[in-house]
């Protein structure tokens, strides 16, 4: 279900860039808590989705994989099938941005997962969450953290039903919002 987003698909006219830019302005209503993508994030460009995203990838240590689900493929412009059997040509179902190893703790961090905003309340979230644990314990990593916007009760709720605690609560290092800092054993 999770394939790693490649350079080559945030460029420029790619089937998958549309599909983010789709996906990113679907889910306004976390973009507005988190103030990005400025006054109206449901207008969120694919030059803007490309922009952050490649700003992820940038950074040392993380990957962003894309969360496809099996059903009617669409083309993507992409051949490969994922090692972990995910299916290439499925509809974007959402998108997840994993750090390895935090430089300061050493625990993988899960940096942004966001689904289909239409798909919501039915396991998808918690089918790629779980995913997500799946392949971080097959590599032998004890626990994972993630830190949650302070003013979204729902994405508070969310992480808590799949086993996260809160360990602290600190500014974020990007846009000093206040976030909830969270882990779970694996």
């Amino acid at each position: 279900m999770l394939i790693p987003l490649l350079p080559g698909d945030i460029a420029p006219g790619s089937p998958v860039l549309a599909e983010l830019a789709e996906l990113y302005a679907g889910n306004a209503a976390f973009h507005r808590l988190s103030g990005e993508f400025g006054p109206e994030p449901e207008s969120v460009s694919p030059t803007e989705v490309a922009g952050a995203l490649t700003e992820e990838l940038a950074t040392p240590g993380v990957g962003v994989f894309l969360a496809r689900v099996p059903g009617s493929g669409v083309p993507t412009g992409r051949d490969e099938a994922d090692a972990a059997g995910g299916d290439p040509g499925a509809p974007l179902a959402g998108v997840v941005a994993l750090l390895e190893a935090h430089p300061v703790d050493g625990f993988p961090w899960i940096g942004l997962l966001m689904v289909d905003a239409r798909r919501t309340g039915r396991g998808l979230g918690r089918a790629v969450a779980e995913e997500v644990h799946d392949r971080l314990r097959r590599a032998g990593r004890p626990g994972v953290r993630l830190a949650v916007l302070a003013n979204n009760p729902a994405a508070l709720a969310f992480w808590t039903r799949l086993g996260y605690t809160e360990i602290d609560r600190r500014p974020d290092l990007q846009a000093g919002r206040d976030c909830i800092v969270m882990h779970r054993d694996l």
